[in-house]
């Protein structure tokens, strides 16, 4: 009971530290490959999808955007344009048929022209108004011709059809001495615009901003985060939104909602827009997150695993070392130390409960002789068929062990004095009729014991000095007996 006990301790700790070692260096290891994959993760977001994202909506808005200025520039240049306005803007069914044809032709939303001189508005539709000074309306068209530069992009309400949100591309028209004439130009529905973002949004799952040079945002994809109609004041993106406007392209972090959201943006000159990518920190790592969780959960299996394994090959291994330690290699029964740990639970059982032990020491009689005559290996067969007698007598809840040489010892659990005394008579008795080689050659051997009993708060040690002393007394009376302390 002892020895089971010092096993499972011993095992239990062992066990325990092997299994934190393994689950420390498991989560440890995968923390560290979490982490470093991440990191690896953002800087490919950051440096190469989302700016390869903004790249492709570059090129698609080039496309689509960039080649109405084109138009704009040559209607701006045209001479027919500008000759039938010099010429007093007579027959308007011509210019209406030039402005159809470059809506047919170009494919663009609207075409149209505005004279400075009799600030008449001409439409590709055939419909014409003028543009006045104090309409506020009308104010994007004393702005563009005061402007210096040839051409504006303008997110408007076209007034022509059905009021809807248009990307103008108004393109100043100058007469042959470089003096101001009139505004012409193109107009692009706002949703092929969103479009595209709508596309890419859908592909890539990302946010898509358009921002014009003054923060404001143009259009953006559908359920973005950035809800504010100008960056600049929008909670999160606002710390980086000065930083983001003068630059030409680059990628930025901040935090909105306690979510950090990743960016890059890319500035479309042409049309003084900055077109703006964006995905979430976790979003972008969702897949990296699943994957830690699978590893864990895997790795914690093996690990469970692995301990079941470790702890019954433990067990194993530590029962043959155990029993390698209180058995005795000869006999197989148990040795020296086995016997001290058997004495002493039987002590503290005394103390605890009350409950009576005896102890039985005996040696083998004239076991030298045995030897002389017969070698040490036959003397090594003796002292095997003894312990194998003796040991068929005694209880299972008994202990018997080889003390040294050729004595042995017994602790009878529960065992008074007077039934000591017959299991010992039992023993030397079996012991006296066992055939001790084979073939049975009639060599027999004889055994004497000293008994005795726990009394009071006596010690291990003084049980055994009590049995020894038995012991010897039944030696000095002849051997072959059984004698008990204090007879």
């Amino acid at each position: 009971m002892v020895a089971r006990w010092l096993r499972l301790s011993i095992r239990a700790r062992l066990t325990t530290v092997i299994a934190l070692i393994l689950v420390v260096g498991f989560v440890t290891t995968n923390l560290i490959s979490f982490r470093t994959s991440t990191e690896a993760i953002k800087s490919t977001l950051l440096k190469n999808e989302l700016p390869l994202t903004s790249s492709n909506i570059y090129s698609e808005i080039q496309a689509d955007l960039l080649r109405p200025i084109l138009v704009s520039s040559l209607m701006a240049n045209d001479t027919f344009l500008k000759d039938w306005l010099l010429g007093g803007e007579r027959d308007v069914s011509r210019i209406t048929r030039y402005l159809e044809h470059i809506h047919r032709e170009y494919g663009v939303f609207t075409s149209f022209l505005i004279s400075d001189k009799t600030l008449s508005y001409y439409h590709f539709s055939g419909r014409s108004r003028h543009v006045k000074p104090d309409d506020p309306v009308d104010a994007w068209f004393f702005r563009a011709r005061a402007m210096e530069v040839p051409y504006e992009v303008n997110v408007d309400v076209n007034q022509e059809q059905d009021k809807q949100i248009t990307i103008f591309i108004n393109y100043r028209v100058l007469d042959y001495q470089g003096r101001f004439i009139g505004l012409t130009g193109v107009g692009l529905n706002l949703k092929s615009v969103a479009r595209i973002i709508s596309r890419y949004h859908d592909t890539y799952d990302r946010n898509i901003y358009f921002v014009d040079d003054a923060g404001k945002v143009v259009v953006r994809s559908n359920n973005a985060g950035v809800r504010e109609d100008n960056i600049l004041t929008a909670p999160g993106i606002s710390t980086i939104a000065a930083d983001l406007l003068e630059r030409e392209e680059g990628y930025f972090e901040y935090e909105r909602d306690g979510e950090t959201m990743l960016i890059t943006t890319r500035h479309i000159p042409d049309l003084g827009w900055h077109v703006i990518v964006e995905q979430s920190e976790a979003h972008a790592l969702r897949g990296l997150w699943r994957g830690l969780f699978t590893n864990m959960a895997v790795g914690f299996v093996i690990i469970c695993l692995t301990i079941v394994v470790i702890y019954y090959a433990v067990s194993l291994y530590q029962r043959r070392l155990e029993d390698m330690a209180v058995t005795d290699k000869l006999t197989g029964i148990g040795n020296r130390q086995m016997f001290e740990l058997e004495l002493d639970q039987a002590v503290r059982l005394r103390r605890r409960l009350g409950q009576t032990f005896s102890v039985v020491l005996f040696d083998i009689d004239h076991f030298k002789q045995i030897n002389d005559s017969f070698g040490h290996l036959k003397g090594d067969e003796v002292i095997r068929k003894v312990a194998d007698a003796a040991g068929r007598v005694i209880r299972r809840s008994s202990a018997i062990c080889r003390w040294g040489g050729e004595e042995f010892i017994v602790l009878l659990h529960g065992c008074a004095l007077k039934d000591a005394l017959e299991v010992a008579e039992r023993m030397r008795a079996t012991v006296a009729a066992e055939p001790l080689f084979t073939p049975d050659d009639a060599t027999r051997v004889t055994i004497s014991l000293g008994v005795a009993e726990v009394v009071g708060d006596e010690t291990g040690e003084h049980v055994l000095a009590h049995a020894d002393h038995a012991l010897y007394v039944a030696k000095q009376a002849g051997r072959n007996r059984v004698v008990a302390h204090g007879a």
